[in-house]
């Protein structure tokens, strides 16, 4: 029997053939899936792969240095006073998910992002992330956060920061999905970041060109989570995604923010850096 077409499989089970070919899992559309336990890069991808669940990390898309051949845009909304959730009031659902959906482009989705440390820049800092991908079947926002791994994604030591926990939460936002495969050509990202809406859409030109100099002639930090954001805005746009970024005030990105904080109190970390999402907090 020939796999089922699209982002799901018509029973939400098992696998699924997208249309450039490539083969998910059902529930998530995912090919490498830790919810599911199978991965479909395996030559036979109808089996469950018996290892995933003992896995220590999921692997996610390749990592990538970008090389700055690609940059986002700034998104700038119809009024100032409009709020996020007004303009993407969408509900297109996916699966047992939700997401917020321009009010008129369906093709556009939204997500809001966030970064915190706790007791940042001092002897015993605790960073972490979250994001926020959809109102919830419940409007019950759709949450997945955790804390920021004690490796950066290319085995690099990594310090805990309020700004490496802001820019993992962007980075997660463009992996652990294939957007495309839902039907969307652009995703904004808002985030209360002054350091990832500028870095992603202006300084991050100039420190390419200086070979990641500031203009103060120091290197530039973050360097390795800005190179891997980079090549995931050279691989959304070789896929047709289009990236904005829209930066909003902190009292808008209560739900991100506070789930940040949240993952940044928990005791433990990563060891390495994570392929796939952190914690899915469910729906209830």
């Amino acid at each position: 029997m020939p796999l089922p077409l699209g982002p799901y499989s018509s029973d939400e089970e098992g696998p699924c053939l997208l249309p450039d070919g490539q083969i998910v899992c059902g529930p998530h559309g995912l090919v490498v899936c830790d919810e599911c336990c199978t991965d479909y890069a395996d030559p036979d991808p109808t089996q469950p792969d018996e290892d995933q669940e003992d896995c220590e990390y999921c692997r996610g898309p390749e990592k990538i240095r970008g090389t700055g051949r690609v940059f986002p845009t700034t998104f700038t909304p119809p009024t100032t006073s409009i709020l996020p959730t007004e303009l993407f009031p969408g509900r297109r659902t996916y699966g047992k998910v939700t997401r917020y959906v321009h009010r008129d482009d369906p093709r556009a989705v939204l997500i809001m992002t966030d970064g915190a440390c706790l007791d940042n820049g001092q002897a015993n800092p605790k960073a972490g992330w979250a994001l926020v991908h959809g109102p919830g079947l419940t409007n019950k926002p759709a949450i997945i956060s955790a804390r920021l791994e004690k490796e950066g994604p290319f085995g690099d030591e990594a310090v805990q920061t309020s700004n490496r926990a802001e820019l993992r939460a962007v980075i997660e936002a463009l992996r652990f999905r294939y957007w495309p495969a839902e039907g969307f050509r652009t995703i904004t990202i808002a985030t209360d970041s002054e350091y990832v809406v500028k870095g992603s859409t202006k300084w991050a030109k100039t420190w390419v060109k200086n070979n990641w100099k500031t203009s103060a002639n120091a290197c530039v930090k973050n360097k390795d989570l800005w190179e891997l954001l980079l090549g995931d805005f050279e691989r959304s746009d070789d896929e047709g995604l289009r990236i904005r970024f829209w930066w909003i005030p902190r009292n808008w990105n209560k739900n991100a923010d506070a789930a940040a904080k949240k993952a940044a109190a928990e005791d433990t970390a990563a060891d390495h850096f994570m392929g796939w999402g952190g914690h899915h907090f469910p729906e209830n």
